[in-house]
């Protein structure tokens, strides 16, 4: 019989993007009263911990494990390195490293229920070993998760064999868990099915409405939000500061206001130099309160950009750069009618390449148009509502307490 007091294990390989979608399920069962604690590559504890929620740290890769494959990454096209990172590296290299400490923390711990974020792997191993349901939370859309699955199953199932559980090649036991999502129906591709037992949550946003600085006084042109996210910045990637200035040069010729925010990724903002009058930059700001705003948000396609600026009914200029859910993102928001997307093709452009310059040059049309297309703003309102009308992500706990229940009654 299941106590009332539960212990819920999170799981996921750590960076910000993984770490992201898990919060709000963490913070849901806190609420609740139920125990809970991250795992996370120790690498990556400053995202956890960020998020107010206890972290237990397992390893990451040595680095003369991934350093190889690496060297050979950047050669890739967008979709062969997506293979690539999935397979090799998540349910490769990333599984078996973290797998002894996971193993260690759930035979101490003792879980009641695990919650895994699609990318993390090792989790799928012990929950069957120990006998603990599980559960998957989305990083995007179900056709990501489909071909996740289908990418990561070889993998697996090479380490199922070797810690003795049974062949699963095709992936079903992957499959089989209960899938929860805060991306609404209304995003989907209607040609793709959803993944079985699926539970559609509410995506959250900051409560109340803090006050933008007022950066341009007297300057009431459209608000332009251009991110490209949290990591784009980073030094291990090529997008600062070419991209970001390429970018900006691009749209500041525009009669807007460009707010531009290069995120915490340790680079100095100064290296972008001097920038036009109507631009300012910035390392960070609330989402939230620029999304509730801006005329229009530029961004990457990524998980949070994408659906933390549709659930208040902002209109996207989607500019995918490294990971092929940046492009499915990108023809969901375009198919939706939310907004545009203006892409390379990810089967010719290398993974670490910038945007072509073609691509470049599309830039300011695109969101010339979204600015001055009605439609946009109206379909990402109806985006906004069908995300407000899904249940509140606390209803999320039931599906978790059942699961347990039904496990304790076996």
């Amino acid at each position: 019989m299941l106590a009332s007091r539960m212990r819920v294990l999170f799981t996921t390989r750590g960076s910000s993007g993984h770490v992201g979608p898990l919060v709000p399920f963490a913070r849901a069962c806190l609420r609740a009263g139920h125990e809970v604690v991250v795992s996370a590559q120790r690498q990556f504890e400053g995202n956890v911990t960020r998020s107010g929620l206890p972290f237990s740290p397992v390893d990451e890769p040595a680095r003369d494990a991934w350093m190889p494959l690496m060297a050979k990454f950047a050669e890739f096209d967008i979709d062969t390195a997506d293979g690539v990172m999935i397979s090799q590296f998540f349910a490769g290299l990333d599984l078996r490293a973290e797998l002894p400490a996971l193993r260690a923390l759930v035979e101490s711990w003792r879980p009641d229920v695990i919650v895994r974020e699609s990318w993390e792997f090792g989790s799928t191993l012990v929950a069957e070993l120990h006998q603990i349901p599980i559960v998957r939370v989305g990083l995007g859309l179900a056709e990501m998760e489909e071909s996740s699955i289908r990418l990561a199953a070889p993998e697996v199932d090479t380490a199922r064999a070797e810690v003795g559980l049974p062949s699963d090649p095709e992936g079903e036991r992957l499959a089989d868990a209960p899938f929860m999502t805060t991306i609404p129906a209304e995003l989907e591709d209607p040609n793709v099915t959803a993944p079985a037992r699926t539970s559609r949550f509410r995506f959250e946003v900051t409560a109340g409405a803090t006050e933008l600085p007022d950066w341009w006084p007297g300057n009431v042109d459209p608000l332009v939000y251009l991110s490209f996210g949290s990591v784009a910045a980073g030094s291990h990637l090529p997008y600062y500061p070419a991209l970001y200035r390429l970018a900006i040069e691009a749209l500041s010729a525009l009669p807007i206001r460009l707010l531009v925010t290069i995120g915490d990724a340790a680079r100095e903002i100064d290296e972008l130099g001097d920038v036009p009058p109507n631009v300012h930059l910035e390392t960070w700001v609330t989402h939230d309160d620029v999304a509730r705003r801006a005329d229009v948000i530029v961004c990457h396609g990524g998980f949070g950009s994408t659906l933390g600026s549709l659930a208040h009914g902002a209109p996207l200029v989607i500019l995918p750069l490294f990971s092929g859910d940046q492009w499915a993102n990108g023809e969901a928001v375009a198919r939706a009618g939310a907004g545009m997307t203006v892409a390379d093709d990810p089967t010719a452009r290398n993974v670490l390449d910038l945007p072509s310059t073609e691509i470049l040059g599309r830039l300011a049309g695109a969101v010339t148009s979204v600015l001055n297309g009605p439609s946009y703003r109206r379909e990402a309102g109806h985006i906004a509502a069908a995300m407000r009308a899904l249940p509140p992500v606390d209803e999320s706990v039931h599906l978790l307490e059942e699961a347990a229940a039904q496990h304790g009654r076996k």
